[in-house]
């Protein structure tokens, strides 16, 4: 299986974020937006798990929930990966609850080192994917031009998923769902 860790946001908000990103959309653009509801947080990309992993993986994502209370966030500021200049990941950012995110990310971390997965690669800034740019190119303008989406929701899960490729974009199977405290 090909697994990671997400938080989703609840559909409403899903639905809010793929709104506002009609106001970053062109006609010609060469850009792969996700659809709504394949819209998350991703904690963690795990890669390819047999089933002993993913029981390890499950193990610690419930051990790391069980320290990080729930709270609140609200849907931030549009922004783009490496830069705007150069775009080749457009996402929303978070305006609420980045802080209480990067410490779930960092308790998700230890658990998964403890379970014999690598350390993260890089530091987490939550952010959801909203398209991603087939060709760089500077997206500057209109990501500043853009309207900031308005959407508050409280953040009190993780899921480990599946990701199955294919033709028509992603395919997400949610496995497991553990609570935050």
């Amino acid at each position: 299986m090909r697994v990671f860790i997400a938080v989703f946001p609840p559909s409403e908000v899903q639905r809010t974020a793929e709104r506002a990103t009609q106001t970053l959309k062109g006609v010609r653009d060469a850009v792969s937006w996700v659809r709504a509801d394949n819209l998350h947080y991703t904690m963690r990309f795990l890669g390819e798990l047999d089933d002993a992993a993913v029981e390890r993986a499950k193990l610690a994502m419930t051990k790391a929930a069980a320290g990080q209370p729930r709270f609140g966030a609200a849907l931030g500021g549009f922004g783009a990966f490496p830069t705007a200049k150069k775009a080749r990941v457009l996402w929303v950012g978070m305006l609420q609850g980045a802080e209480p995110m990067r410490l779930l990310a960092t308790a998700l971390d230890h658990e998964l080192h403890a379970q014999r997965f690598e350390r993260a690669d890089d530091a987490f800034e939550p952010h959801l994917t909203l398209g991603r740019v087939r060709t760089p190119s500077d997206w500057t303008a209109r990501l500043i031009d853009a309207q900031i989406p308005e959407a508050r929701f409280q953040i009190d899960r993780l899921w480990l998923v599946n990701s199955t490729l294919g033709a028509g974009g992603s395919r997400y199977e949610k496995l497991v769902e553990v609570p935050l405290a």
